[in-house]
């Protein structure tokens, strides 16, 4: 006998995966070139686990809080207020894919 029936299961993973899967992980490649391109061979260097993160992470929301690493890294490679110029340039290529809450956030920030 199974203690959780196949139908709960399943209608319990849909409807947690609409909010976990809701765009495609092709979507996701702008925004993945676009923050590998501003932190740049030397941000690489300076720290790998952040490109590897960057390369591999699977969810926007993810990319979006990196931001605060890739701030950090190249602030160190190019001063703060340079590094928060160069990670502000990226925040366009969110549009549509981030709650709106987060984007206006940054907005109210500027």
């Amino acid at each position: 006998m199974r203690w959780i029936k196949p139908t709960i299961r399943h209608s319990i993973s849909a409807l947690l995966g609409t909010e976990v899967r809701k765009h495609a992980p092709e979507s996701l490649e702008p925004v993945r070139q676009a923050m590998l391109s501003v932190l740049g061979e030397a941000g690489a260097q300076a720290n790998p686990r952040l490109k590897h993160r960057l390369m591999y992470v699977h969810d926007v929301q993810a990319l979006w809080y990196a931001r605060a690493e890739m701030v950090a890294v190249l602030s160190r490679l190019h001063g703060e207020a340079r590094a928060v110029d160069l990670v502000r340039s990226v925040t366009p290529v969110f549009n549509g894919l981030l709650p709106k809450g987060l984007l206006e956030s940054t907005r109210s920030a500027r």
